[in-house]
């Protein structure tokens, strides 16, 4: 039995061998000719390795273009950052000086009265010079409202605190600082109202308006002091940024358009009465001439009757013994009249019959 299963043994690795032996044979022939199928596959993959090259390539290449834009786009923004500083530190350092706001201020009060249709030397006054109780005053525009009425304006630019503000880190200091402001406001208006524009003016509004060119002037202010607009009113001080005096402004100008339509109104009917009149003065001439022409008719009749009455008949009887030539022309009377007489006539005259004179009548 040992011998047996020995010699089975021997056989079963034998062939075990064997078929190894085969399969890698087969192996390294496939290896050594490859199918038509692999060789696609081995085209395509190439294919594919190309094209992922190229488009590496391109996305290199777009990289270092768009890494070029970018940086010049940088450059120019620090170009212009620097000139908006330059120009930013410009400004600010001349609206710190009292006078540049001032005409500031006074270039866009006239900007916005313009803007509303108001004309110069027409319906405002920029600069009027008037003496008041304590010496020469003079408000930056007064403005008429028609009938006489006027208002006074004054431009305010307290913008020191602001400007601070603005350039300060300091959360404890801005808001030091944006009290200041609200207090310098209120400073202005004390004293706008304490000078008394409205007395050099007849018929004045007792208001003078405090003219503020910026919103956010007023706007911070009233953040910090909310009573600071009852306080103004109390003295007869009005304030206004430019969207409320825009709004006023344009009131005064339909308030003229309804007073230029009011002028022409009264204009018509003053020029009415006149023709009136005038047609009542024309129509007493025309009367009195009518009156005139029918004096002269009746005159003249009478004159008719006793002319052919005491003369024309001697002549016809001259005619008669045969003295002249031919016959006589006769002269007859007239008998039309003037419309008035004969209807003054007949209100007069019973009606017994008809009238030869009035057959006439037109």
């Amino acid at each position: 039995m040992d011998a047996i299963t020995l010699i089975l043994a021997c056989a079963i690795v034998g062939v075990a061998f064997l078929g190894a032996g085969l399969l890698i044979g087969r192996r390294r022939r496939a290896v050594a000719a490859p199918a038509p199928e692999l060789d696609a596959v081995a085209d395509a993959l190439e294919r594919l390795g190309r094209r992922l090259e190229e488009a590496e390539a391109l996305r290199r290449s777009d990289q270092a273009g768009l890494r070029s834009e970018i940086g010049e786009q940088l450059r120019h923004v620090e170009a212009t950052t620097q000139i908006l500083r330059r120009e930013t530190g410009q400004l600010s350092a001349a609206l710190g000086r009292v006078d540049v706001r001032g005409r500031w201020g006074e270039a866009h009060l006239r900007r916005l009265v313009e803007a509303a249709g108001l004309l110069d030397r027409v319906h405002f006054v920029e600069q009027d010079s008037r003496s008041g109780h304590d010496g020469g005053q003079r408000p930056d525009m007064v403005i008429d409202l028609a009938a006489g009425r006027s208002i006074v304006v004054d431009a305010k630019v307290p913008l020191t605190a602001l400007l601070e503000a603005e350039a300060c880190d300091d959360p404890a200091a801005r808001a030091e600082l944006f009290t200041r402001h609200a207090r310098d406001v209120a400073a202005h208006a004390d004293r706008l109202g304490a000078k008394d524009y409205w007395r050099q003016y007849d018929d004045s509004v007792d208001v003078v308006v405090m003219f503020l060119p910026a919103e956010s002037i007023l706007g911070i202010a009233l953040r910090e002091d909310p009573a600071l607009l009852d306080r103004a009113f109390s003295r007869n001080v009005i304030l206004a940024t430019p969207t409320t005096f825009l709004a006023l402004m344009r009131t005064v100008s339909h308030v003229w358009r309804q007073e230029a339509i009011a002028d022409n109104a009264r204009e018509i009917h003053r020029l009415g009465r006149e023709l009136h009149d005038r047609l009542g003065r024309f129509a007493e001439h025309m009367r009195r001439v009518g009156t005139s022409i029918d004096s002269a008719v009746s005159h003249y009749n009478k004159m008719v009757g006793s002319f052919d009455g005491r003369v024309m008949v001697t002549a016809r009887r001259l005619s008669d013994h045969g003295l002249g030539d031919g016959a006589l022309p006769e002269v007859v009377p007239i008998t039309q009249r003037s419309r008035e007489s004969a209807a003054a006539d007949a209100a007069l005259t019973p009606s017994i019959g008809p009238d030869p004179q009035r057959a006439h009548l037109p």
